[in-house]
């Protein structure tokens, strides 16, 4: 995301700003308690394992992974049983778009930065949907539990990875091929937030793709994302780095390791006590509080656009 926003004339700060929001959303897996002169701040998670509580699907998945497209999926089945589900992902859907032109207009780059998340997970998650149910088996007998896109584990979400989906008319899937078209798009709505032309656009997909093709072979998907990272002179990323900027975070820094790791998991699978964090003097103006506000807007207008997405 941050390599489209410096190519698109975002600045690097800019940019990199862009690229962690959209990034974190994966990574804000835990309900915090921040202690704040003005009194408690709760923050909600934007993703969770905990796909047996309704309220994930409602809160977490559909808002922020696994956007409804609504009518759009009667418009055509992908599958070989020619199936049709309101809930189901289709990538550059209406609400997707809708969501992403609403955070353009707020020139939030947090808020930008989240609904971008969501944009790009309408290619990586299509055919699936939020919900643990048979639509998403990739093996009908199956027995075990099929939120999202779980029968497939990690590879619906690894642009180097090609697949089986044997659900549809042509099975093979090549994320590359779908993280190419998304990133297109992406760069599109980009260059017109920045008043640019995108008639470059061959030239930038093409030296994404060599940047791609680069990093292939890269073990893991952070090793991956540091070839990106260098090639624009970005800080690497650290998840918790707005974070530990603006909270003070129980248990402290001296607390066995067990316990943290352990809290951290539980809260994953929501379970366990929410964490709680006392608000350092910078919180309110920091990149985490910010991020915070613009992660509750994005869930309000997505709660509605996914109302709306299956009633229609």
């Amino acid at each position: 995301m941050g390599f489209l926003a410096v190519k698109a004339g975002f600045s690097l700060s800019e940019a990199t700003t862009l690229a962690f929001a959209s990034q974190y959303v994966d990574h804000h897996d835990r309900t915090y308690e921040i202690s704040t002169p003005q009194g408690l701040v709760r923050s909600s998670p934007t993703q969770n394992y905990s796909f047996w509580d309704p309220d994930t699907v409602t809160e977490v998945l559909a808002p922020f992974h696994f956007l409804p497209a609504g009518p759009a999926a009667r418009e055509f089945s992908p599958r070989r049983d020619g199936a049709h589900h309101p809930w189901d992902v289709r990538p550059n859907s209406e609400p997707a778009k809708r969501l992403l032109v609403s955070a353009l207009k707020t020139r939030d780059l947090c808020r930008i930065g989240i609904a971008l998340h969501t944009f790009a997970d309408t290619w990586a998650h299509q055919n699936f949907t939020a919900r643990n149910e048979v639509w998403n088996r990739l093996d009908s007998s199956n027995p075990l539990p099929s939120p999202g896109h779980a029968h497939a584990g990690r590879s619906p979400d690894s642009w180097q990875e090609s697949w089986v989906d044997p659900r549809l008319i042509e099975p093979q899937v090549v994320n590359e091929l779908r993280f190419q078209d998304a990133a297109r798009k992406i760069y599109r709505y980009l260059c017109v937030f920045r008043g640019k032309e995108f008639r470059d656009e061959d030239a930038v997909g093409a030296e994404l793709t060599s940047l791609m093709a680069a990093s292939r072979y890269r073990e893991t998907s952070e090793e991956r994302m540091l070839d990106f990272i260098v090639s624009l002179g970005m800080e690497p990323y650290r998840a918790d780095l707005w974070r530990d900027q603006a909270l003070e975070v129980e248990p402290g820094p001296d607390a066995p390791r067990w316990k943290k790791v352990g809290d951290a998991v539980l809260q994953k699978f929501g379970m366990g006590e929410p964490c709680q964090a006392r608000a350092k003097v910078n919180f309110e103006t920091s990149l985490f509080a910010g991020w915070l506000r613009a992660a509750e807007a994005h869930r309000g207008l997505a709660k509605a656009l996914v109302a709306e997405a299956i009633s229609s």
